[in-house]
Formats: C-alpha cells, structure tokens, sequence
C-alpha cells in the first residue's frame, strides 16, 4: 500500500469524555483495511489529552492517552468527542488554542455529539453547517446563531468538517469518512468486521 493512501487520526479525549463517542470512531478506524494486497491499515489512530494521566470517563472508566498536546505526533485527521467534558474544554484556553492550531494544520476535522461545541468555541466551525446531539441542538443554535445547526441527520459533511450527533451516531459518521477516503467497499468491508449492520 501506497504511504499516500495511509493516514492518521488523533482523537482528543478528556475527563468526563462520553466513552463510545471516542471508543465507537477508534474502532472503526483502527479496523480500516486495504481490500487487496497485504490488507494493510490504512488508518493509524490515536487518542491525546492535555496531559498524561488517566482520564475519567462519563460512564467511570479510566483510560490513559497515548500522547499530550505537547507531544503529539502530526496527524491528518482530528475527532473531538462529547459528553458532560465539553463543557470545561470550552473554557481551557490551552487545549482550544491547541485545537485551532492543529485543525489549521489537518486535512479533515470531525467531532461526535457535543464534540460541536468545541470546534464551535475553538473558531473552527465559523458559519459551517453543523449538528450534535438531538438534546443539545437548541443550545447549540443559542451559542452560536451564526451556524446553520441541522437535526435529525446522523452526520453532516461539510467539507473538511464532518460533525455527528450523538454517542451511537459517531460510529456512523467514521464509517462515512472512511467510504468518502477509500470508497463505499472498504467501509461495507470495515462495518462487517466490526458487525455493525446498522450502516450501509
């Protein structure tokens, strides 16, 4: 497999991150596999936090990040997750400078459920059509009037941004940008090894 078609994803991760909004995408990503040939990965994935710690998640599980914002590796894709967290990434001054810089620096950014709202905060988002969790459109389109906020859809392309709505609907987003980079094929391909029937 050619270096050209490979990529790497880091997902942000943080205290009080919702589990299956990181956990659903870096599963599909890191199942990712040429169709031909040695079935290589096409997609290297990683989690990073602000520091090195483990972190609390929403549901009580603990998980350790493989870098920091510090140390973090380039990458060509960013996902930013939700859940209850959010709501202190939005005022950490630190990790949305973080953010703004790296998502200037990446091909795509995606985020899952209330991962919207920290690219809406990071300036990332400016007027782009965006969506997040069902619970959460409301506040989404009072916070930031300038965003065409959409509902009932599991994911919105907008470009170099895709958002999702939430936790189950991040799963489905991943399996979309993977048929949008390597074609329908490899993502029928990846949903099967995973046995999401779901996506299609």
């Amino acid at each position: 497999m050619m270096d050209e078609y490979r990529r790497t994803i880091a997902i942000l991760v943080f205290d009080d991150v919702e589990l299956l909004d990181f956990a659903g995408p870096f599963e599909v990503f890191s199942s990712v596999r040429a169709l031909t040939g040695d079935h290589d990965r096409l997609l290297e994935v990683f989690a990073v936090a602000e520091q090195g710690d483990p972190l609390r998640c929403r549901n009580g599980l603990t998980i350790l990040p493989a870098c920091t914002i510090y140390d973090c590796p380039p990458f060509d894709i960013l996902c930013v997750p939700g859940g209850y967290g959010t709501r202190a990434v939005c005022e950490n001054l630190r990790l949305l400078d973080w953010i703004r810089e790296r998502s200037a620096q990446a091909e795509l950014i995606t985020s899952v459920c209330t991962g919207s709202f920290v690219l809406a905060a990071a300036g990332v988002l400016a007027e782009t059509p965006v969506t997040t969790h069902w619970e959460s459109i409301g506040e989404l389109r009072a916070a930031y009037p300038r965003l065409e906020v959409r509902e009932d859809e599991r994911w919105v392309d907008a470009g170099r941004i895709i958002t999702s709505a939430g936790v189950s609907a991040g799963i489905d987003m991943a399996l979309h940008l993977v048929a949008r980079l390597y074609g329908t094929d490899v993502a029928r391909a990846t949903a099967l090894g995973i046995e999401y029937d779901y996506w299609n």
